[in-house]
């Protein structure tokens, strides 16, 4: 009993020792950089000449023309792309749950999970702007074009298509953690016992399973809000100019060549801080006040029997809600496909007159160097966020994470996803510039593993705690000790998802802009950042090759974790 009692404490103690160096590695850097945009906002940092503090950092936001309607901009499309995304996937879910083909939708859509931001940008993009492939199809027979239309449709004034941009990205991820959320609730037992009730089976879901899976949900949910609001790459090209959302604005403060700027970006940093958290609040006090609607509904009876699942259009409607902006996303993508290997495609003609690789060989150099740039650095930030969340899995076993509460142990990890990126990178940055460590491919990978590691541990952590520990009984029963058991038994068992949060790992890292920006110093090119230059001027032909070397790499690394993974099982199935 003393020998059993000597070892859970010391796995205690390890537990809370991986936990704060940990929290030093992921979430340390965050709150330092948030502190170093604080000073600056008040007028004091004497590498820049700001010896005394003051407001007119402030001021000088707060004067900014226009820069309300950005403030509203940020909010407004933030606030829409979360909750339409969140809506179409509940609706989606209320009306086929039951019926199958959730897996196999999920399935479909598994490619858009892979594919970066910006990549959906440029596809919509290629698609909806006036001389874009769907204007094509119709002209000149349907609409008598010879030449684009004057009106523009990509950006528009009102972030419009910033909105169904964001919601094509984050409906597959928010359907993916719903999914995931109801493999631990009945839904399937209450849906039942509520049918016996009266109430049909959109209402049943509505009333009784969606507030049980809201919960679960929530991280998830601030995860997707905090990047709506804070987005910048596909602002870059979505969003509208006149005036700019206010993650644009920021940004353009700290890229001013006038070092005098830099006061002001940080006070438009911090302003930024101020507004995700307003954001959040709204979004919290809207999900209170619709459950309380929902809690009324129940209370009185209400059964809303005219949402039954045998109605055709209903769930025509719920497919829709999802396929069809996914759908437009992929064929964005497809579109941007034949742009890389377009040599002559003039407006009105829907396939190019001529067809060709030149967009591969001119610019060739830095575009292949930004994709090893982007395998060296999603690789390296992946493997080594795999190798620490295992770490801190097996070092903190389930039981540990009830006990201490889930939210309290391993809510700092997810800190970097819930601060928006340009309120805390510019400090970081001037962190490494006076620790001479800007422009590092270490540094970098440091840079990317701060957001690399909450997905591979929001992936990975499930499996990991479903562990059946009757394995490890067994294992010990034969002599092995805790590492031979974790390498010659939990890992063969868990390789699937071991390899499947590996390629997450990498696509978060291939999608990262400001972080590639901040840190790398300009030295370090990936294909996200060169794709961000060459769609602000450049020939589309090379838009379209970095796009399909964006969608190309993510996807290869998905293949090779699934073969591996196979191969593995195969060959511990046949020993």
């Amino acid at each position: 009993m003393a020998i059993m009692m000597k070892k859970q404490g010391m796995s205690l103690l390890l537990a809370k020792g991986a936990r704060f160096l940990l929290f030093g590695l992921i979430a340390g850097p965050v709150i330092a950089g948030t502190l170093g945009i604080i000073v600056p906002a008040f007028g004091w940092f004497p590498p820049l000449g700001g010896v005394a503090f003051s407001l007119a950092p402030i001021q000088a936001v707060l004067d900014a023309p226009g820069i309300w309607q950005s403030v509203w901009l940020s909010l407004s499309t933030a606030l829409l792309a979360t909750g339409l995304s969140y809506f179409c996937v509940m609706m989606f879910l209320a009306v086929m749950w039951q019926r199958g083909g959730v897996r196999w939708l999920v399935r479909a859509l598994a490619p858009l999970l892979s594919v970066p931001h910006i990549t959906i940008a440029v596809g919509l993009l290629f698609l909806l702007q006036p001389s874009g492939w769907i204007a094509r199809l119709i002209s000149p027979d349907l609409s008598g074009w010879e030449r684009p239309p004057i009106f523009g449709i990509v950006p528009d004034d009102y972030g419009i298509a910033l909105i169904f941009g964001l919601m094509v990205k984050e409906i597959p991820f928010l359907l993916l953690m719903a999914l995931s959320g109801l493999n631990q609730l009945p839904a399937h037992q209450w849906i039942a016992t509520s049918r016996s009730l009266g109430y049909g089976p959109v209402s049943s879901w509505c009333l009784i399973v969606q507030p049980n899976l809201a919960p679960r949900l929530l991280l998830a949910v601030l995860i997707v809000l905090i990047f709506c609001v804070s987005v910048v790459d596909m602002a870059l090209i979505l969003a509208p100019t006149t005036p700019p959302p206010l993650s644009l604005r920021v940004l353009s403060w700290f890229q001013d060549p006038d070092l005098s700027a830099r006061f002001t970006a940080s006070a438009g940093a911090l302003f930024h801080v101020i507004l995700a958290g307003v954001t959040v609040c709204l979004w919290l006090v809207l999900r209170r006040l619709c459950g309380i609607i929902l809690r009324s509904v129940v209370r009185f009876g209400i059964r809303f029997q005219l949402l039954n699942i045998s109605s055709r259009p209903l769930c025509f409607l719920g497919v829709m809600l999802v396929a069809l902006p996914c759908a437009i996303g992929a064929l964005g993508l497809g579109v941007s496909l034949v742009w890389s290997v377009a040599e002559v495609w003039r407006f009105p003609d829907t396939l190019p007159a001529r067809w060709g690789l030149s967009a591969w060989s001119a610019g060739s150099v830095s575009l292949w160097d930004a994709a090893i740039n982007t395998i060296v650095v999603g690789v390296s930030s992946a493997a080594i966020a795999l190798c620490m969340v295992i770490v801190w899995c097996e070092l903190t076993p389930a039981a540990y994470i009830k006990g201490q509460r889930k939210k309290i142990t391993e809510i700092p990890f997810y800190i970097p996803l819930l601060v928006p990126q340009i309120a805390f990178l510019f400090g970081l940055q001037i962190m490494l510039v006076w620790l001479d460590l800007d422009g590092l491919y270490i540094t970098l990978i440091w840079a990317h593993l701060l957001f690399v590691f909450p997905y591979v541990l929001l992936s990975l952590g499930p499996a990991w705690r479903r562990w059946d520990n009757r394995l490890d009984d067994v294992g010990a029963a034969l002599g092995a000790g805790r590492i031979e058991r974790l390498i010659r038994i939990k890992l063969p068992v868990l390789i699937t998802p071991i390899m499947t949060s590996l390629a997450i790992g990498f696509a978060v890292s291939a999608a990262l802009y400001l972080p590639t920006i901040f840190v790398g110093g300009g030295r370090i090119i990936t294909l996200t950042t060169e794709a961000v230059t060459l769609a602000s001027g450049a020939g589309r032909q090379n838009l379209g090759a970095a796009t399909a070397l964006q969608m190309a790499l993510p996807l290869l690394i998905f293949l090779c974790a699934d073969a591996v993974s196979r191969r593995r099982l195969s060959g511990t199935g046949s020993a």
